[in-house]
């Protein structure tokens, strides 16, 4: 296991849009950030799984929890209807995509930063 839950928490605390994950007890945000942190964990290297990472991933998850749409997309509803409206789900999209962009471009960065060939002339 590799993540600070201070770290994450300190994180969470200073940024903006977090109120609800803030309004939590100490013991309950233990558990969302886990679960992030436990989460991420499936789909990448624990290299990669940041303070910042665990901490927009644990966001991400509260919000979809809080909507109940999470519930949906964990149980396979890729679309659905009411009166009115109707939502279309990605249920493969279960990491934020604000995390994605970041893992990625961690990744790409360190493919360039290989060994150079070059020659004496």
């Amino acid at each position: 296991m590799n993540y600070d839950f201070e770290a994450v928490d300190s994180y969470l605390q200073s940024i903006e849009y977090t109120a609800i994950y803030q309004s939590k007890e100490e013991n309950e945000r233990q558990k969302l950030v886990f679960t992030a942190y436990d989460r991420l964990s499936t789909y990448f290297d624990e290299k990669y799984l940041t303070p910042k990472i665990i901490g927009l991933q644990t966001i991400y998850m509260m919000e979809g929890e809080e909507e109940e749409f999470a519930k949906f997309k964990r149980h396979g509803v890729s679309s659905m209807g009411l009166k009115g409206m109707s939502f279309s789900f990605d249920i493969t999209q279960h990491v934020s995509p604000d995390v994605l962009a970041i893992i990625q471009r961690a990744m790409s960065t360190k493919k360039r930063s290989g060994a150079r060939v070059g020659r004496l002339g």
